[in-house]
Order: C-alpha cells, then structure tokens, then sequence
C-alpha cells in the first residue's frame, strides 16, 4: 500500500545508504553521497540518447551503390574523393560564415552534442522532481551491512541498476582498494520510491551522524 498524506498525495523520498567504517572525510563522503543520489538520473541519460551534429556530416558513398558518392559542388566533391580515398565513411563542414549557410563553406572536425530523452512515472515527476527531492542519508556499519540492502531491496521486487545502484569509488584519493578491480564499494543509492518502501529498506539502518 502506497503511502499518502491527508491531501491523497503519494509522498516520495530517496534513500541513499553511506558506509561508516570508512572513516571517509567530509568532502569524499559529500562526493559519494552525491553520485549516489545522481545515479539514477545518468542511468536514464545513457539509456536513450542520440548526437545532434553542429556541422554538416556527408557520406563518401553512395547507399545503394557502395561506389564514391559525386556532389555537384566542387569544393564538396574534392573533399569526399579525399576522404574516400583514406578510407573514411563520412567527411564533416560548416559554412565559414555562419550566417551565409548557402556561402563558402570549410572542413571541421565532425562537432556534436547529446540529446536525451528522461521518461519518469508521474508519481516521481510530481512527488519527487517537482517538489522537494527528499532525501535521507543512512549509514552502514560495514561493506556487509551495506550489500544487506540489496538482498533486502531485491526481495521488495527492487532491481540493481534500474531501482538502486551500487557505488563504487575507483580508490584514487583517500580509500583503499577492496575489489579485484581496484575498487571500493561506498554507498547505494535508491531511485526515488514511496515512502511505505523507504520504510522498509531503512528500517535497519539509522540516519548517518
């Protein structure tokens, strides 16, 4: 049962679960704390996104043939044989004066920016993004009670990398490897869920003081 204020508004929060035992200073727990709460927003940001060109990108051949395409431009033809000829798929322009796109044009490095697509539910849109992004900070004894929020998270029907996401810090700074990988397990860090299931999963745990 979803848990809601007297208004009938479903009342979100996100837990994020820090580990105790490793003494992390101030700014490294900060920077922790902080990848966690944002992993569930780059999660979505990687799963659907596309490059938007700032330049013009034209192919050196033609689809249906596979033969070197031809342009009528002659600048544009010379630049396509010389990328054909090193073997590349594409070759990229941009008018020399941006505001004559018709007018001369010159050779660029291929420039581009990301575009993304953020699908959310509207309990989170509404509770959560478009509210107050509550948030609670618990604390872990240990790298074992730490990973039994994830048994217990997976239980309540909740997925890693989708509801809840590990942190593990690349031990650059202060920490000590604990993997085989060099890394070092820090913080989980949930999606915005309701508050019944915060509940829940942060029964165990007290506030991180």
């Amino acid at each position: 049962m979803k848990d809601v204020s007297h208004d009938g508004v479903i009342k979100m929060k996100q837990l994020i679960i820090a580990r105790k035992d490793l003494n992390m200073s101030p700014g490294k727990l900060a920077a922790q704390v902080s990848h966690a709460s944002m992993a569930f927003l780059t999660n979505k940001i990687k799963q659907n996104y596309w490059k938007r060109y700032s330049c013009e990108l034209l192919p050196t051949t033609d689809a249906r043939t596979g033969e070197r395409r031809w342009y009528k431009r002659s600048d544009l033809d010379n630049w396509c044989m010389e990328a054909y000829m090193r073997g590349e798929e594409y070759f990229s322009c941009r008018p020399i004066d941006p505001n004559d796109p018709n007018g001369k044009l010159e050779l660029c490095e291929p420039k581009y920016q990301i575009e993304t697509t953020l699908l959310f539910d509207i309990d989170t849109w509404d509770n959560w993004i478009c509210d107050s992004f509550t948030k609670i900070v618990c604390e872990a004894k240990n790298r074992s009670q730490l990973y039994k929020a994830t048994v217990l998270a997976d239980s309540l029907g909740l997925k890693e990398n989708k509801d809840y996401f590990i942190i593990r810090d690349n031990c650059l700074t202060e920490l000590t490897p604990e993997d085989p990988d060099g890394r070092t397990p820090t913080c989980i860090g949930f999606r915005p869920l309701s508050d019944d299931i915060c509940a829940q999963l942060s029964k165990k745990y007290q506030l991180y003081k």
